[in-house]
């Protein structure tokens, strides 16, 4: 009696796996088939800004003391807030970038190294970007 019952379920088990094979290919080809967003980049995303690079955000006493601290809070509010511009007590607006430090720093390309070393701290930076060392 049990093999009669075998025989009985081969047919449905092959075709409930047919109908999930079948399933499976039809949803596949209608995500492939529908139609792809535009290549043109959606107008919420990041534009560039005309700013001011030749000036530093705070005076160089503020600077070697805070640095880290105003990069964290510039990462935090540009890449997760999409604040990306500072204005500086001056007036003048700033790109929170730190292509708007390397503007000016980048003519010393151990500029970030040589401080990093002497304090011997391993800053996150280039876990992301690209270091002033690697580039051309």
């Amino acid at each position: 009696m049990g093999r009669k019952m075998m025989s009985r379920k081969k047919p449905m088990i092959f075709l409930g796996l047919t109908l999930v094979l079948f399933a499976s290919l039809y949803a596949f080809l209608q995500d492939s088939m529908a139609e792809k967003p535009s290549q043109q980049p959606a107008k919420n995303l990041h534009q560039p800004v005309l700013v001011d690079s030749t000036k530093c955000i705070a005076t160089k006493e503020f600077m070697r003391a805070n640095h880290m601290r105003v990069l964290n809070e510039w990462r935090n509010s540009s890449v997760r807030e999409g604040d990306r511009i500072f204005v500086a007590p001056n007036g003048s607006k700033l790109e929170k970038s730190l292509n708007t430090c390397l503007g000016c720093h980048k003519n010393n390309k151990l500029f970030c190294f040589n401080c990093h070393m002497y304090a011997n701290v391993k800053p996150k930076c280039w876990n992301c970007h690209i270091s002033a060392m690697e580039s051309p």
